[in-house]
C-alpha cells in the first residue's frame, strides 16, 4: 500500500480561526490632555516631620547675576544712607514711592511776663547803638525803650524817675507817654525826721500798812 503525496500535503492546512497578539505602538500613542494626580498630605507631612527629627538641615541657594547683585548692593546702600528715606540713586520704572508728609507741631513760645513799676536813676545815651539806659545804681543798668514821639535828649545826665513795663528778661523799661518820667534833683534830699525825746516814767510811792490791835 502505497502513500499517496497529496492526502499528505492535506494533512498540514491551517486551523479556522487563530489567535496573534498585537503589540502595540507607542510611537503613535497621544498624551492625555489632563493629568491629574493627587498624593496623600498626610503621608507628606510625615515625611516632613521625620526630616526635622532626623535634624536635616535647610539648604537655600540663591544663584544672583552680576548686574542683578549691583543693583541690590546700591538699594542697600541707598536706605542706609538716607536715614530713614528712600533714596535711590537711579529711578525704577515700576518702584515708586510716596514720601509722607509729616505735619509740624505748633510751638508754643513763652509769654513774657512784665510788671508795672518804676525805678529812680541817671539817664545815659549810647551814641553807637542809639538807645537809651538808665542807671540805677553801680552794678545796675536797665535799658529804656520809649516811643519815638518821646524825645529824651533834654533829660541825658539828668536825675529821673520813670515809670512803665518792666521785663526781667530782656532788662528792658518800656515807658508809652512823656508823663511817665519826673524829673528829680541830683542829688536826694534827706526828709528830715525828728527824733521823740524820752519822757521819764513816775515812780509809785510805797503806800504805808495799817496795823489793827485786838
Amino acid at each position: 500500500m502505497s502513500a499517496n503525496p497529496d492526502s499528505s500535503q492535506n494533512s498540514q492546512t491551517f486551523p479556522f480561526i487563530s489567535i496573534e497578539k498585537i503589540k502595540p505602538d507607542f510611537r503613535k500613542k497621544e498624551p492625555p490632555l489632563v493629568d491629574l494626580k493627587i498624593s496623600n498630605p498626610v503621608t507628606y507631612l510625615k515625611n516632613w516631620w521625620k526630616k526635622i527629627l532626623g535634624n536635616e538641615g535647610l539648604e537655600i541657594r540663591i544663584k544672583l547675576k552680576p548686574l542683578t547683585a549691583i543693583a541690590i548692593s546700591l538699594i542697600i546702600i541707598s536706605l542706609t544712607l538716607g536715614i530713614g528715606k528712600i533714596v535711590l540713586p537711579f529711578n525704577i520704572p515700576f518702584f515708586e514711592f510716596n514720601e509722607t508728609t509729616s505735619t509740624p507741631i505748633p510751638t508754643v513760645s513763652p509769654k513774657i511776663e512784665f510788671r508795672e513799676t518804676g525805678f529812680i536813676g541817671e539817664l545815659k545815651h549810647n551814641s553807637t547803638s542809639k538807645k537809651f539806659y538808665l542807671i540805677v545804681s553801680s552794678s545796675e543798668v536797665i535799658n529804656l525803650i520809649v516811643p519815638d514821639t518821646v524825645n529824651l535828649s533834654e533829660l541825658i545826665g539828668r536825675r529821673i524817675f520813670a515809670t512803665g513795663k518792666f521785663y526781667p528778661e530782656k532788662n528792658e523799661l518800656h515807658v508809652d507817654n512823656i508823663e511817665d518820667l519826673e524829673i528829680l534833683p541830683k542829688k536826694s534830699e534827706p526828709i528830715p525826721t525828728s527824733t521823740p525825746t524820752p519822757t521819764p516814767t513816775p515812780e509809785p510811792n510805797p503806800t504805808p500798812e495799817m496795823q489793827s490791835s485786838y
